[in-house]
C-alpha cells in the first residue's frame, strides 16, 4: 500500500478507502421545508373563535367572540364555527355553523361581509359545516343539513347549487368535507351515505366510491377529504379514527392511524388540509389537537391541548391553510 493511501485510510482498510474514492456522490437528504411561512387557520368551534398558527404549531393570533343562539347575529361573533378557508387575496371565510351563515374577514380578522340565514334556498343555510375557496375567487359551501353544495362569488352572490337529499348518484346526505383537484373537480365526503362523490367544476356528477363498513377499504362516516398532487384521495373517518388513501376509482392504497392519544393516533379526525409540498395537517377533534404528517404520511408533529387560552382548543372542527408569497414550489 502506498504512503498516500495510508494517510487517506487513517485506520480504514485500503478496500474501504478505494471504494470511497470511486463510488458516486451520495444523494443528499430531502431538503427540510420551512413551515414558518405556512399558516394554519383553525375553526376552534367550542371556543367560538378562529386561531392562526404557523406550520410548526406556533400561535400567532386569533379573532372572534361568542355570539347568541338566536338572531340577530352580530358581525364577528360565532356560534360553533366549523369551517375556515383563505382565498388568494388573503381574505378569511368562516362557516359560522350555529348561526347558519358564512362570514368573510380581511387578513387582520376585520369583518367584511356575511351571507346566509337559517332556512332553505339560494341565500340560506341550515348548519353548514365546511367551505373551500376556488382559484377563480369563488367559494364552495357544504350546506350540510340542507344536503347540498353552493357556490358564491367574492361578494357573496349566489352562483350555483347542486345536490338533493337522497342516495342516488349526485344526491347527498349530510355532506361535510370538500376538496378540489388541480383540474377544478369537486370531491365531497358524503358522510351519511358512506361514500365519496366526485363532481366536475359545474357541479355535474362524475363518479363515486365507498360503502359502509369497518374493514379497510370501506367507509364509516367519512368527514374530511384531501386530494394529493398525484390524484390520490385521503379520507378521514371520524367514527373509525383513521385515514384511508384511495385512488380515483376507490381502490385502497394505504391506511394510517387508529383509535388513541399517541402520536399518529386519532380520536375523531374531522378535517384535512394539504400544503403545496404534500404535508398533511389533521384536526384531531376529541384529542384537542392538530397533527402534522410528511408526504409519506409519517407523523411529524402535533400541537394543542384543551383550554380557552390562546393556542389551546375546545373541539376544533375545521382548518384552512395560507402561505407567504413565493413560498410554494412552482409547477414545472
Amino acid at each position: 500500500m502506498s504512503e498516500e493511501m495510508d494517510k487517506k485510510t487513517n485506520g480504514e482498510s485500503a478496500l474501504d478507502a478505494a471504494y470511497k474514492e470511486t463510488r458516486p456522490e451520495e444523494t443528499p437528504e430531502k431538503q427540510e421545508v420551512d413551515h414558518s411561512k405556512l399558516y394554519v387557520w383553525i375553526a376552534d368551534a367550542g371556543n367560538d373563535r378562529i386561531q392562526k398558527f404557523d406550520g410548526n404549531g406556533k400561535f400567532i393570533s386569533q379573532f372572534g367572540t361568542s355570539g347568541g343562539t338566536r338572531p340577530p347575529y352580530n358581525p364577528g361573533e360565532f356560534k360553533t364555527p366549523s369551517g375556515v378557508s383563505v382565498d388568494s387575496e388573503g381574505n378569511i371565510w368562516v362557516v359560522d355553523s350555529g348561526c347558519h351563515r358564512v362570514q368573510k374577514f380581511d387578513e387582520d380578522g376585520d369583518f367584511l361581509l356575511e351571507l346566509g340565514m337559517e332556512g332553505w334556498g339560494q341565500d340560506k343555510f341550515y348548519f353548514p359545516e365546511n367551505i373551500v375557496t376556488e382559484s377563480t375567487g369563488t367559494v364552495l359551501v357544504a350546506d350540510t343539513s340542507n344536503h347540498c353544495i353552493k357556490r358564491y362569488d367574492d361578494d357573496g352572490e349566489f352562483l350555483l347549487g347542486f345536490g338533493y337529499p337522497g342516495n342516488f348518484d349526485g344526491f347527498l346526505k349530510f355532506p361535510t368535507g370538500i376538496a378540489l383537484d388541480k383540474e377544478g373537480n369537486i370531491y365531497i365526503a358524503d358522510r351519511d351515505n358512506q361514500r365519496i362523490q366526485i363532481f366536475n367544476e359545474d357541479g355535474q356528477f362524475v363518479s363515486k366510491f365507498g360503502e359502509y363498513g369497518f374493514e379497510e377499504g370501506r367507509l364509516n362516516f367519512p368527514n374530511g377529504i384531501a386530494v394529493r398532487a398525484d390524484g390520490s384521495i385521503i379520507v378521514s373517518e371520524k367514527s373509525q379514527n383513521r385515514l384511508q388513501v384511495f385512488d380515483r376509482d376507490g381502490n385502497l392504497i394505504q391506511t394510517v392511524g387508529d383509535m388513541g392519544k399517541r402520536d399518529g393516533q386519532f380520536n375523531c379526525p374531522v378535517s384535512l388540509a394539504l400544503d403545496p409540498y404534500g404535508y398533511l395537517f389533521v384536526v384531531d377533534m376529541i384529542n384537542q389537537r392538530v397533527q402534522k404528517f410528511d408526504p409519506e404520511l409519517n407523523f411529524v408533529a402535533k400541537w394543542g391541548v384543551i383550554g380557552k387560552e390562546p393556542g389551546q382548543f375546545k373541539d376544533p372542527a375545521g382548518m384552512g391553510l395560507s402561505w407567504e408569497p413565493d413560498w410554494a414550489p412552482t409547477e414545472d
